[in-house]
């Protein structure tokens, strides 16, 4: 793993986390141990441009706290620059764009080139930066579209992170989101359809926070039962719990 090296080009100083000394060390992390070719390792497939590891790994190695890397792993899938999913014993996480750091053959420096070899890779340079827009352009369409206010309210966040994490995850044949891949792809029908499946259990999670908030909020609301009968007490508790449970349900 020690071994080799890794593409750093100059544009890199232009990148929108620069600046961000967190996520940029984690990044740069994540390109130095990310696969350079397709392995096994204990049974799982780790492909080129992924790697299997732990938050707490990820927080050693680096010296952050693992809240600070949770945070910096948020915003690099947030712009598109990770995909991740967890196991029981780890996280795989995906650098989509690995191909286009990292090329595979060994940096070449020539003094000259003449002019028909410029033209050339120009024209590969253009293509290659065209294909990366079109794939961006596809992952912030369906962003926008998964990230409502409507569904953070009604699903909640880490139910989407994982619905978005799944779907702009690349394809192997053509570095396009797994969500192109498919013959339709209405993106509101596919939330409601991940949760109801709630393959991890994040809507329930949310569900059960909303109604904690909510039950929090009605035992600090001020109400004087000095004045009503025992009977009368009882009534209203009976009501409010209704109340309140019929609000989680829904």
């Amino acid at each position: 793993m020690n071994n080799g090296w890794i593409s750093l080009y100059r544009q890199f100083l232009e990148w929108e986390w620069y600046d961000d000394v967190n996520t940029k060390s984690l990044f740069l992390h994540l390109l130095l141990i990310a696969n350079h070719k397709d392995a096994k390792w204990r049974g799982k497939d780790i492909l080129r441009g992924q790697t299997f590891t732990s938050i707490k790994n990820l927080s050693s190695a680096l010296n952050l706290s693992e809240k600070q890397v949770r945070t910096s792993l948020k915003k690099l899938q947030k712009t598109g620059e990770i995909s991740s999913s967890g196991a029981n014993n780890g996280t795989l996480i995906s650098v989509i764009k690995y191909d286009t750091y990292q090329t595979q053959e060994l940096p070449k420096v020539k003094r000259k080139a003449n002019k028909g070899q410029s033209k050339v890779k120009q024209l590969a340079t253009n293509n290659n930066d065209n294909k990366n827009k079109k794939k961006n352009n596809l992952d912030v369409d369906i962003y926008s579209k998964v990230y409502t206010d409507k569904n953070l309210d009604k699903y909640g966040k880490k139910l989407l992170d994982s619905f978005y994490s799944y779907w702009t995850e690349p394809l192997l044949k053509n570095g396009n989101p797994r969500w192109t891949d498919e013959k339709s792809f209405e993106v509101q029908r596919r939330v409601v359809g991940w949760a109801t499946n709630d393959y991890d259990g994040h809507l329930k999670e949310h569900k059960d926070e909303k109604f904690r908030q909510e039950q929090s909020k009605s035992s600090m609301e001020k109400v004087d039962l000095s004045e009503v009968d025992p009977e009368g007490q009882a009534e209203y508790m009976t009501n409010l719990s209704n109340e309140l449970t019929n609000k989680w349900r829904a």
